[in-house]
């Protein structure tokens, strides 16, 4: 069993052909588990790199993978062990029963927004106030070269609003790129998100933003940073603890001059120690016995075949059965060898109908080509209306019931057949 690391969320599967935006706020999400790593002393090298979109289809190594991101839409194969750092779910979002069950196995559930946390605690999931893991990169240096203002995506409107002296050293970037997955990983997924860290910790004075991750990069390194969204919705609600949230209402009344404010240390070492405990307590939980089934697993076989003793039952029918033969019959069994051999005539034999299904304790409907069944007590069979058909006993510890029952009624050995182990005897071997 190993760990893993989620790559960038917005490509399906490395060595995509297709341009899209991505956000390098996603990289820096990568970055942060990968700090975390290295806090746990596990070198990258030994982690399994998971692509999101294709977790459901995942057959590799039992992988524990730390989820920092919107990604409970996401199928989990079983081999994927999530340990939720940082869910966030978006609006009208509906937990199925589904998710829950997976999210109460592996809570508790650390949450990136106070409204994700309220809707796990109102289904009964452990859950906490977890925030973004990439607020605890560490406070950057004080540095001379630090003079710059970064407009970072800003919005619209404040244009008229912003000071002129903002102006005297100042660059415009973008924390989205259209590129292709080729293009992000050609030279190794986190060069750009480090890049750009390393931009903001030796250049800024001042970050003027709308977009989530360049203002919590700036709490983490503690850069001044103005905060401007066209509206305040529930992702940033844990941010608006430590910085103002301006809104188009608001822009009048923008503080220009801001205070650096940094994420204190004591919150940040909080984070990174429950991250490195849950991922640590889900590793060893499921280590030893994650081992042994991967040992004892055939992972290339696609569907596993419930038992069947009908094998026997089709060579019977095949070989004293017309096609074009007219009978009614019943199980005595709701089994899925009941629903195949049913399959079987069906198909070859049109003129052969289910009448009847008897069983010991089923009484659920069960599907069959001819309709709904409800199974019928075994005590029917006796009944008057029954005594005409044939009967196939489809389970093989009711056989000897069976021929007790058939022998009270006598019934001819011709009127049933019994799906059972033929076993060899030694009488047999000694004819």
């Amino acid at each position: 069993m190993k760990y893993g690391i989620l790559t960038h969320i917005g490509f399906s599967k490395k060595g995509g052909k297709e341009r899209r935006i991505i956000s390098i706020g996603d990289v820096f999400e990568c970055l942060a588990i990968r700090n975390i790593y290295k806090a746990m002393s596990i070198d990258e090298i030994d982690l399994l790199t998971c692509y999101p979109y294709e977790l459901g289809e995942y057959k590799g190594e039992y992988c524990v993978l730390p989820i920092n991101v919107y990604a409970l839409n996401i199928e989990y194969s079983y081999r994927v062990l999530p340990v939720f750092l940082g869910l966030a779910l978006g609006g009208g979002y509906k937990l199925s029963e589904k998710n829950i069950n997976l999210l109460r196995r592996f809570s508790p559930v650390g949450c990136r927004d106070e409204r994700t946390m309220r809707m796990l605690l109102e289904n009964g999931i452990d859950a906490y106030l977890q925030g973004c893991l990439v607020a605890t990169f560490p406070k950057r240096p004080q540095l001379e070269t630090q003079q710059k203002v970064f407009f970072v995506n800003p919005e619209k409107g404040i244009k008229d609003y912003i000071p002129k002296e903002l102006f005297d050293n100042y660059e415009f970037v973008s924390h989205d790129y259209y590129m292709t997955d080729e293009e992000l990983f050609k030279d190794g997924l986190y060069k750009l998100g480090e890049e750009f860290i390393e931009k903001y910790k030796n250049e800024a004075r001042l970050v003027v933003t709308s977009k989530y991750h360049s203002a919590i990069i700036c709490l983490a390194l503690g850069i001044p940073v103005i905060m401007i969204i066209e509206n305040n919705y529930f992702k940033y609600s844990w941010i608006e603890k430590y910085i103002p949230i301006y809104e188009p209402k608001d822009y009048p009344n923008i503080d220009w001059n801001p205070k650096a404010v940094c994420i204190p240390d004591e919150e940040k070492e909080l984070m990174l120690k429950i991250a490195k405990e849950k991922m640590e307590s889900t590793y060893k939980k499921y280590h030893d016995i994650c081992t042994l089934s991967e040992i004892r697993e055939r992972i290339d076989v696609a569907q596993f075949d419930d038992i069947f003793y009908g094998n026997y039952a089709i060579e019977y029918v095949k070989k004293n059965w017309k096609k074009d033969i007219n009978i009614d019959y019943a199980f005595w069994g709701a089994t899925d060898t009941s629903r195949k051999l049913n399959a079987f005539i069906a198909q070859n034999y049109p003129g052969a109908q289910l009448k009847k299904v008897f069983d010991w304790s089923v009484r659920a409907e069960v599907e069959y080509k001819e309709g709904i069944f409800i199974p019928e007590p075994l005590d029917n069979i006796s009944s008057e209306a029954n005594k005409d058909l044939f009967i196939f006993v489809t389970g093989n510890s009711a056989s000897e019931a069976a021929i007790d029952l058939f022998q009270k009624l006598k019934k001819n050995e011709e009127d049933y057949f019994l799906c059972r182990r033929q076993v060899l005897t030694e009488g047999e071997v000694l004819e």
